[in-house]
């Protein structure tokens, strides 16, 4: 059996079709995102501390390039970051989160790169229901 026509036809098949010639130019294109441990941690809600309290949790970023990318889900909650390291050093991180019950909020931070490592900024949540705050910092483990 010749196999040098079969997979002639394969690849012009291939190299015909969208999809398959958009999955190869963008494999092709894009390197796989570096993963970035990041710890985020959070002080008690100012709205009621009692029942809004402290918390920690583990991220896993994945950046590629410049971009920083996270999507955290719980059973409560989800919270999408998005980020960007400038080539002068300087890092800007939006967040925004939802709860199953519709509340939302909203994180930014920024901060300059260290020459010794990711810088380690202060983050502000800012909430509408309930409405109030937390003082969180966001702690890159590179």
């Amino acid at each position: 059996m010749n196999w040098k026509p079969r997979k002639a036809l394969v690849l012009v098949t291939c190299a015909l079709s969208v999809t398959c010639g958009f999955a190869f130019l963008t494999a092709a294109q894009e390197p796989s995102p570096k993963q970035v441990p990041a710890k985020l941690t959070c002080g008690p809600h100012s709205s009621n501390p009692a029942q809004y309290k402290a918390f920690q949790v583990d991220l896993q970023f994945d950046v590629t390039g410049s971009l920083w990318l996270v999507d955290w889900k719980t059973e409560q909650a989800e919270v999408k970051f998005r980020g960007i390291l400038s080539p002068s050093g300087t890092m800007l991180v939006a967040g925004l989160g939802k709860s199953s019950e519709g509340a939302t909020w909203t994180y930014e931070f920024s901060g300059q790169k260290k020459p010794t490592g990711i810088p380690i900024p202060q983050v502000s949540l800012q909430s509408e229901q309930p409405k109030g705050k937390r003082v969180c910092s966001l702690t890159f483990q590179s």
